[in-house]
């Protein structure tokens, strides 16, 4: 009897973090697949911004010479630490991979201003314009 019992404490928890949480879905994984880059040039027709999390994601809506395509940036306190922001009539060519319905981002380019979000194997660089290092984690 105190076997069972014991076997049954160390297996609850255990199952306990296995199950998905709410109706058995796991969340999608944000994921950057870097052999299906392609560059997308033309003009930012909206900027917008949601909640997610505990911060404001920044997705671009890029109207390119044949559709507009919905563009995910990043979190918010990546432009506001680099003191950088994107408005509607922006001309930017963005590095970026397929993603849902639109494209995750890994550069932005404006003029002669890029600002790289993810590095070369699609991991965060914490948004450094002109490769600088990484930025640690968002202001408090």
């Amino acid at each position: 009897m105190k076997l069972n019992l014991l076997a049954l404490c160390l297996v609850l928890p255990l199952a306990a973090q296995a199950t998905p949480p709410g109706n058995g879905q796991r969340p999608p994984q944000m994921s950057y697949d870097t052999s299906k880059e392609v560059s997308l040039s033309g003009t930012v027709s909206a900027v917008n911004t949601r909640s997610q999390g505990p911060g404001k994601m920044v997705t671009l809506t890029l109207q390119t010479q044949s559709k507009a395509v919905e563009i995910l940036v990043g979190p918010d306190f990546i432009l506001k630490t680099k003191s950088i922001s994107f408005a509607t009539g922006d001309e930017i060519t963005v590095l970026g991979a397929p993603m849902g319905q639109g494209y995750m981002a890994r550069q932005i380019t404006r003029g002669s201003e890029t600002l790289t979000l993810l590095d070369e194997s699609g991991q965060p660089s914490g948004g450094s314009p002109q490769g600088e290092g990484p930025q640690g984690p968002p202001p408090q």
